[in-house]
């Protein structure tokens, strides 16, 4: 019986656990995606001024990519609450449900009470303590009463406590529907403007098309952007050795990794598609140089998923010049994995991965060739083939 009681309260403490951490997840998710909100305004501002002040095409360019960047990144992050939603209604479902079963079962119980006090309850009760033997016999008899009489009192409260209870979870479903018809509504309106600002950004990449100062300079960002990206994997390892505690912490989680080495060759494709960009110095005729490639671009679809191609730790969701919207992963021992050029970003820093996991969509930022993934495999300072890696 104990251990029944014990099981009771443990589940009990699991559900307020995940009901908590749904919350916690929610006001995180739209805190983001507030901060993106502001970010884009701000953006739609310089974007309308530099066409006023008509700068150059190259400027607009890169303002309409990192316009596009965010688009997207709040789609993910709309996409993120709406599973998040959905989530958290499933759960008060199942509480309703239960909720419901426990009114229906209490109130079955206190009828069939009043049933036979309505029959003996006052006779009974009389006749209990007129032939009692004596005064103590009556007391006890008394208090016996009284304890029958507060358990019908709490039983009572008990009906009402859950009858509004069922009134609270029937109203933060009605709430979270609306949210989410709300959430699906304004992604819809997202859509538009990503599409209308794709268009513009590759209107203006066709005037330019033979422009090859402008090509130069893109090719100058991104190696700039490369050094950057580099030196941010680099504090990511050193803060990674600099962790002694295997206990995670919501600034730096760590995992129990798999060996990543030992997927060498094995490892699942980030997304399906045909390799546009090989790893290493690739001959670019638009700019007649060549260049030093860290990575493979994967020619794909907007839209197309991306998936992680190993257990790891999401260590940082960000936009690079060159690059566009980029998500990095740790997967222990010195191993990174890097996604650029996406789209919808569904994960947020510090969550743990799984092989085979979407953790985004293929997209257009970054990119001045349509859409495609930029991936590359990071080992230390070093920079490897994902070919070779890749099954």
């Amino acid at each position: 019986m104990r251990f029944k009681i014990a099981l009771f309260f443990i589940l009990l403490t699991c559900l307020a656990a995940a009901q908590d951490n749904t919350d916690r997840e929610l006001k995180n998710n739209r805190n983001r995606l507030s901060k993106i909100k502001s970010e884009l305004s701000d953006l739609k501002k310089q974007l309308s001024k530099s066409q006023k002040d008509a700068l150059s095409v190259n400027k607009q360019i890169s303002l309409l990519d990192k316009e596009i960047s965010l688009i997207a990144h709040a789609k993910g992050l709309m996409v993120r609450e709406q599973r998040i939603l959905e989530k958290r209604a499933k759960n008060n479902r199942v509480k309703l449900a239960e909720t419901k079963a426990k009114l229906k079962k209490l109130k079955k119980l206190y009828a069939e009470r009043l049933v036979y006090m309505y029959k003996y309850g006052k006779i009974k009760n009389l006749a209990l303590l007129l032939t009692s033997n004596s005064f103590n016999q009556a007391f006890i008899r008394f208090r016996y009463l009284k304890m029958i009489a507060e358990y019908d009192e709490k039983t009572i409260a008990s009906i009402n406590d859950k009858q509004k209870n069922i009134e609270r979870i029937q109203a933060q479903l009605a709430d979270d529907i609306d949210a989410k018809n709300r959430s699906i509504r304004e992604k819809q309106k997202e859509e538009q403007n990503y599409h209308a600002s794709l268009d513009k950004k590759n209107s203006l990449l066709k005037r330019i098309k033979k422009d090859q100062s402008f090509y130069n300079t893109q090719i100058k960002i991104k190696k700039q952007e490369q050094a950057k990206l580099t030196s941010l994997i680099a504090v990511l390892e050193r803060t990674r050795k600099a962790q002694k505690s295997p206990v995670s912490t919501e600034e730096f989680v760590t995992i129990d990794f798999e060996n990543f080495k030992k997927g060498r060759g094995k490892l699942p494709w980030p997304v399906k598609g045909k390799i546009v960009n090989k790893f290493g110095k690739q001959y670019d005729p638009v700019s007649k140089t060549s260049i030093n490639n860290s990575g493979i671009e994967i020619q794909a679809k907007i839209g197309t998923p991306v998936k992680s191609v190993f257990t790891g730790v999401v260590r940082m969701i960000t936009y690079l010049g060159g690059y566009g919207n980029t998500i990095i992963i740790d997967h222990g021992n010195g191993y990174y994995t890097v996604y650029s050029y996406l789209g919808e970003i569904y994960v947020r820093k510090n969550d743990v991965v799984e092989t085979n996991q979407i953790i985004a969509q293929v997209g257009n930022s970054g990119s001045l060739a349509g859409s495609k993934l930029h991936f590359e495999i990071y080992g230390g300072k070093n920079t490897y083939n994902p070919q070779v890696w890749l099954r």
